[in-house]
Order: structure tokens, then C-alpha cells, then sequence
């Protein structure tokens, strides 16, 4: 069974992102989340403000049209997890240059954040595959996600 599809459920997916910025980016993702409960409201600018200084550090556009912007707060008590996705793709300044498609939002538990680097690796090996990424991009539904993930 794939991680990342544990984590996911219909409520956890924006088929049709659109921003013009890494910073709207993230808030529709954040925004996103609070709206489907998967973060509450009350956690929402501290985990924008964490998610915001990660990627100043460093992006985390991998590369391949994948994002996978991450943060640890302790204002989450388990994995939480946001999928977007953009047809045409957004600047995100990965480290290919390439826009990005595919953003898996990750806020990790700050006493948990060891044990998720394993997952940030398996969700990277899973969109690892083109005709993953493919099948993911031209979604729209959850299940064609699913299905799309499944090993």
C-alpha cells in the first residue's frame, strides 16, 4: 500500500490550482485545509509563517513538476495532508526550473518531524514516475487519484 494514499481522502485534493505566487500557493493550500478540517483555523498563520520560511531555506520543488512543501509546528498532533494540483503548472521555483504541477503539502508534528523525512522520501519515489505524474495531472476525482497511486 502506498503512505501517501493513507493520508489521503477526497476532502485533501484541489484538482484545479491556480495562483500567481509561491505565497498564494500556500495559502490556498493552508486555506484549503482549514475549510475541510483538516488544520484548524487557529493553526493556520503559524503553520503559513512555518511553511513560508521553509521554502526561504530552500524550495521544495524537486524537480519533475513535484512540490512537496513541508513544515513541523507543534500545533498539529498527526501527518496532515493537502494535495494541488495545476493543469498548466506553476512557477515555484523548483530546482529544475520547470513549472510545477503536482504540491503534497506535509505539516508534520514538530516531536514526529525524524520519523516523517521517511515519508517525504516515499511520497518523492512515488511521483518519481512520470506516468504517475501524468495520471495525477489529468485527474478529476479521487478515485483516478487513487487509482493513480496505487502500487
Amino acid at each position: 500500500m502506498n503512505y501517501l494514499l493513507e493520508l489521503l481522502g477526497p476532502k485533501n485534493i484541489i484538482y484545479d490550482l491556480k495562483s500567481s505566487s509561491k505565497e498564494e500557493i500556500l495559502k490556498i493550500l493552508v486555506t484549503h485545509a482549514v475549510k475541510n478540517h483538516i488544520l484548524s483555523e487557529s493553526s493556520s498563520e503559524e503553520i503559513l509563517n512555518a511553511l513560508l520560511n521553509r521554502e526561504k531555506s530552500m524550495s521544495t520543488g524537486i524537480g519533475s513538476g513535484v512540490a512537496i512543501p513541508h513544515c513541523s509546528v507543534s500545533s498539529v498532533d498527526s501527518l496532515k495532508c493537502v494535495i494541488g494540483i495545476s493543469k498548466s503548472g506553476l512557477d515555484f521555483e523548483a530546482i529544475d526550473n520547470l513549472p510545477v504541477h503536482i504540491f503534497v503539502m506535509l505539516i508534520v508534528p514538530r516531536e514526529q518531524f525524524q520519523e516523517h523525512i521517511k515519508t517525504l522520501a516515499l511520497i518523492a519515489k512515488t511521483l518519481n514516475s512520470e506516468e504517475k505524474r501524468k495520471q495525477i495531472i489529468d485527474a478529476h476525482s479521487f478515485e483516478e487519484i487513487y487509482s493513480a497511486l496505487k502500487i
